[in-house]
């Protein structure tokens, strides 16, 4: 595999990491170096990679390599290197999440909110972070967005406690802003444990943030592959669909409004999870 070599003399040559992998955080924007599997690589300023042949293999997904409290650097594991732990349970994994401090956001959570629903659901909807209701009740989605979602699940005929619901990061962003990578990579940890332990059949990414993190960096943006069937970085099929805080910027339910093109999608979703 080809290593990253220092191009300017004022970066810091410690962060080319003794692996096969080069994995570098950039802010204000952060760096996607992946491995042989994945198809395209970037580096930091600074630093240049040889031009390398990439096959399309398997996505990766982010996690934290920083042994400090505030994470400066990512690596990407690919969820194929995913090791169970030996006695894992759900239990574990809230309690695990509830002691994590391992990014800024444990300074500003009220709660951490893990994820709720069945241990044994075909179906997982991810969403991108908690809002100010979440926070505050260490329940996800049970603000006015989810309880728009709720209607549009039972709507459908999902009952909520027969699925499983839960965000890529399990700490509110401050003023509910996205989370960042670094956010997002100590957290795919617990989102990994989760999926593992609750194996659903199917994933509803619920917005942008969480497309682009179970489908890959380079997805296309929601408006063009909602509804569309994909393979996630977990080897689960996977539909994009809008974030319900969105549909409620439009309450139009007119054909080609979101909240049209929303239950066209969930109707989708319901015949799948049928099928199964």
């Amino acid at each position: 595999m080809a290593k990253a070599k220092k191009v300017r003399d004022d970066v810091d040559e410690s962060l080319i990491e003794a692996t096969d992998i080069v994995s570098l955080l950039s802010e204000p924007g952060f760096a996607e170096i992946y491995d042989r599997e994945i198809t395209q690589i970037e580096c930091r300023e600074g630093f240049e990679l040889p031009s390398v042949d990439l096959s399309e293999s398997l996505p990766a997904v982010l996690c934290a390599s920083s042994e400090e409290p505030k994470v400066d650097r990512c690596k990407i594991r690919l969820w194929s290197d995913f090791k169970p732990i030996e006695g894992d349970t759900l239990e574990k994994v809230i309690a695990d999440i509830a002691k994590c401090e391992s990014c800024d956001l444990c300074k500003t959570r009220n709660k951490t909110v893990p994820g709720a629903g069945s241990s044994y659901a075909k179906l997982m909807l991810i969403g991108e972070g908690p809002g100010a209701d979440e926070d505050a009740t260490g329940i996800p989605f049970v603000g006015k967005a989810g309880q728009h979602l709720d209607k549009i699940l039972a709507a459908a005929g999902f009952k909520r406690d027969e699925v499983y619901i839960c965000n890529v990061v399990k700490c509110r962003p401050p003023n509910n802003r996205d989370p960042k990578m670094e956010e997002m990579a100590v957290c795919s940890q617990f989102l990994q444990r989760q999926i593992h332990l609750i194996k659903p059949c199917l994933i509803a990414c619920l917005g942008n943030i969480a497309v682009k993190y179970v489908i890959g960096p380079k997805a296309p943006g929601i408006t063009r592959i909602h509804g569309q069937w994909f393979d996630s970085v977990f080897g689960i099929k996977t539909m994009p669909m809008y974030h319900p805080s969105y549909l409620l910027r439009d309450n139009s339910r007119e054909k080609g409004s979101p909240n049209w093109e929303m239950w066209q999608d969930i109707k989708a979703l319901k015949q799948k999870y049928d099928s199964i």
